[in-house]
């Protein structure tokens, strides 16, 4: 097992992307069988926390290979700034014609939205863990605010020899000692602590100890070599099988290291170090859907508006029909982003091995 090539951490990023549209999607079954899309899909949004975990993985192994100083710094924050703001900005701008363009400029709300989208900067104090309106137009980039910020932390330990131990100073400062500064009593649930700036919410949020347990594992991963990857690929099965259980029992649906978090902290771990047996058969279709993640998490919520507002023009009505347009539509144009923007990119920068596409 090498720390370049993990199909089953591929696989989950597939799966995570694809747990969060089936979870936007739900409300077209809804309108055909009342609450039968909240039953199969409800849990859905938990795949955010997957995402987070597999950052906090993945980003490690990327930063352990950077170099120190200024020059490493700068060429991870290009890496980062490469991966996601071509293809992010690119779909803002559709999303932007498509849902009214010039007349956002009429209403400050609208407008705020907008820069806020533009610039990853969090708007709404009162609305954890999201700081922004995560129902509303461009509300899915509530995620890459957590993203940029952890990216920045990292970046800026870079500059010191001791990397780790300045991102977990960075780290400690932002979820221990600023909270206690403020006068909170320490929690780990994502509603946060009652700030009165939504930016001191988002890096005081406990939802950021997802990052840092993947961080962990990444940290850890080689002194972890004398485990079995038979025995891990057997606890990888029925972690998973009874993470279907809770889920499909409405346990541990929310989002934090108290509810999905640490279910999903068992699967990426068990998955990791069961790669060698694992990967063998992991199905193609979600390696390829890994691919496409990041583009079909951005790209999904336009058939909720945008895109899915004209569908009313071709007579198709909420429901059925609707949810498998949306899943086949959203799935295509991620497909072409991928193809046409994401994986240029990674193959100028002659990146190889699985984890080319690193989760928002």
């Amino acid at each position: 097992m090498t720390n370049s090539s993990f199909k089953g951490v591929q696989a989950l990023r597939g799966f995570a992307a694809l747990s969060v549209v089936l979870f936007h999607f739900r409300w077209n079954i809804n309108a055909v069988n009342p609450g039968l899309g909240d039953k199969l899909f409800g849990w859905g949004a938990t795949g955010v926390d997957l995402f987070f975990l597999i950052s906090g993985f993945v980003i490690t192994l990327s930063a352990a290979r950077s170099p120190q100083g200024i020059r490493g710094m700068l060429s991870f924050l290009k890496k980062r700034a490469l991966r996601i703001l071509p293809a992010y900005y690119i779909i803002l701008l559709f999303t932007f014609f498509l849902t009214g363009a010039m007349s956002t400029f009429h209403y400050q709300d609208k407008t705020a939205n907008l820069i806020s989208a533009i610039t990853f900067m969090p708007i709404m104090s009162d609305h954890a863990p999201f700081y922004v309106d995560d129902n509303g137009v461009y509300g899915i980039r509530w995620t890459l605010n957590y993203e940029v910020m952890f990216y920045i932390f990292i970046s800026v330990a870079l500059l010191f020899t001791k990397r780790w131990i300045w991102s977990g100073v960075f780290f400690a400062i932002s979820l221990i000692i600023l909270p206690i500064l403020l006068g909170y009593s320490l929690i780990l649930e994502p509603e946060g602590y009652k700030t009165s700036h939504p930016l001191l919410g988002l890096i005081t949020n406990p939802i950021i100890w997802l990052f840092i347990v993947g961080m962990m594992l990444g940290l850890l991963l080689p002194y972890l070599k004398w485990v079995s990857p038979k025995v891990m690929a057997c606890a990888t099965f029925f972690i998973i099988i009874s993470a279907a259980y809770f889920f499909s029992h409405g346990l541990f649906t929310g989002h934090g290291i108290l509810s999905s978090g640490w279910i999903y902290a068992l699967i990426l771990i068990s998955v990791v170090l069961s790669e060698d047996v694992i990967g063998k058969y992991v199905p193609s279709v979600l390696l390829w859907l890994g691919n496409i993640s990041f583009s079909l998490y951005l790209i999904h919520t336009l058939m909720n508006n945008g895109i899915g507002s004209r569908f009313s023009i071709i007579g198709l009505e909420d429901g059925y029909g609707r949810f498998l347009l949306s899943l086949a539509l959203s799935i295509a144009l991620s497909w072409l982003s991928w193809l046409y923007i994401e994986y240029p990119l990674s193959h100028a920068k002659k990146r190889t091995g699985n984890l080319r596409g690193t989760l928002p």
